[in-house]
């Protein structure tokens, strides 16, 4: 059951980074829907899975706290040229025990990122439109059954192009590297003494380049519906860890989907 507590929390993490919003708009919105994510078990993995599940539509502007565009933050400088706020994000990986690669290892869990952002607008009158770069830097917390657990530190930077089309239609394309301290690629991709197997030799993971991320993201709404839909391709190449055992391939797709009745 926490599984689908945790695959409901990241489309909802999902659901605002494809919305786009408006000062004139509302202060609160909410909702209820169904989403669904497509993805691998990590990065390097051939082995996917789907995930359905019923989620809350959740939208709040506040002065400080707000969930927009790039999910649940905090605005503790903003103007339509920079901000510096406060983020998170989630990864969706319940049934890594399944995997094929990590039998008789421990399960991979699934994750909360929580950390800074400092984000340039480029060239649109504020950060709704136009190029803008982001550069955030992430706390990863695992979790799993017991305590949450700290694995370690991510960085995204990323190019972030936003456009609104007619008809209502708003589309948001990001892409740049992604870089990671050594705990959290040994999370992924290390093997312990403990878990060497014929097939499995030991590996130790550090620190450095994680890989390129693309992602396209949709959404549009339709009186008191909205729909949305989003895309992201990884590539690993280059990246210190693609020796490790548990690493199949160096191409990876994500795909999700969000449907909502917006009621209040």
């Amino acid at each position: 059951m926490k599984s689908y507590w945790i695959i409901a929390l990241a489309l909802l993490a999902i659901k605002p980074c494809l919305a786009e919003t408006t000062e004139a708009e509302k202060r609160w919105e909410l909702g209820i829907g169904v989403g669904g994510i497509y993805s691998p078990d990590y990065k390097g993995s051939k082995t996917y899975r789907d995930y359905i599940a019923p989620i809350p539509y959740v939208v709040y502007r506040g002065p400080v706290i707000r969930t927009d565009r790039d999910g649940v933050r905090g605005d503790f400088l903003r103007t339509n040229a920079f901000e510096f706020t406060a983020s998170g994000a989630v990864s969706v990986t319940p049934d890594s025990d399944k995997n094929p690669l990590r039998q008789g290892m421990p399960e991979l869990t699934s994750t909360l990122e929580l950390g800074p952002a400092v984000n340039w607008n480029l060239t649109g009158d504020d950060f709704s439109t136009g190029l803008s770069v982001t550069l955030p830097v992430r706390a990863v917390i695992a979790l799993g059954d017991g305590s949450p657990d700290y694995v370690g530190l991510v960085s995204a930077p990323s190019l972030i192009y936003r456009r609104s089309f007619k008809g209502g239609w708003k589309s948001t394309l990001r892409a740049g590297p992604v870089f990671a301290s050594g705990k959290y690629h040994d999370y992924y991709y290390s093997v312990d003494p403990e878990y060497v197997t014929v097939e499995r030799p030991e590996f130790n993971a550090s620190s450095g380049y994680n890989g390129f991320n693309g992602q396209f993201s949709l959404s549009r709404r339709f009186s008191d519906y909205w729909y949305a839909f989003y895309a992201r391709y990884s590539n690993i190449q280059g990246a210190d860890f693609t020796d490790s055992p548990l690493v199949e391939t160096e191409h990876n797709i994500t795909a999700g989907f969000a449907v909502s009745w917006v009621f209040l």
